[in-house]
């Protein structure tokens, strides 16, 4: 005899959750602010990469030997501001620029593979 179960989850009790801070647009527009100072480095650190064969080289070396810190190393020497972060495979690097109120995050393929690169997760 086989139960067939309903398409959707039935709770004998309601799921109550706490109620939320309440929206502070200062606190938004800080955010907003900092994430043009995120923007800013971003700029630089694209701009920098794409001018740049030696320095792209050196990153690719890098993470090629799994080697985060230098890679955090030779972002962070281009001049970033930010707290920098960094996630990479052999598909592709995730560049993401923390600051206390928001956060950028790049991504940027060096290979060809289209569909692994999209399902690279952070």
């Amino acid at each position: 005899m086989r139960y067939r179960y309903p398409w959707f989850y039935a709770y004998p009790y309601e799921i109550r959750r706490p109620p939320a801070s309440p929206a502070n647009t200062d606190i938004f527009i800080r955010s907003a602010k900092q994430a043009a100072g995120l923007f800013a480095d971003a700029q630089l650190v694209l701009s920098r990469i794409a001018g740049s064969r030696e320095l792209s080289r050196r990153i690719l070396t890098a993470a090629e030997q799994s080697d985060k810190q230098s890679v955090k190393r030779l972002i962070k020497q281009i001049g970033v501001r930010h707290e920098v972060d960094t996630v990479f495979n052999p598909d592709g690097i995730y560049i993401s620029l923390i600051g206390t109120q928001s956060r950028m995050i790049l991504a940027l393929r060096w290979s060809e593979d289209r569909n692994h690169f999209a399902s690279m997760s952070l």
